[in-house]
């Protein structure tokens, strides 16, 4: 499954709910977390995370982002769309 993440807020809610085969999206407000620095950070920390590149750009962290997460843009959010037969956005 791809978790399509908005808010730190959901976090910790779908962590409880990942399985070894899903990856983590973080677009909006939640690309924050993507930083290593960031206190929510450790929670997702070994996961399999892509980032919004345009989202971290916005909020001006794209140098901030660990580099155990992958950047992606927009083809890349369909790309992994495509990858995963189910999906769910967090709010």
């Amino acid at each position: 499954m791809l978790h399509i993440v908005k808010t730190i807020q959901a976090l910790p809610d779908v962590v409880s709910l990942f399985q070894a085969d899903d990856a983590l999206l973080l677009i909006e407000e939640s690309v924050y977390a993507a930083n290593p620095q960031h206190h929510v950070y450790r929670q997702i920390q070994g996961l399999n995370i892509a980032v919004l590149a345009n989202d971290a750009k916005a909020r001006g962290i794209e140098n901030r982002i660990s580099s155990n997460v992958v950047l992606v843009d927009y083809n890349g959010f369909v790309e992994l769309t495509t990858n995963h037969a189910n999906s769910m956005t967090w709010e």
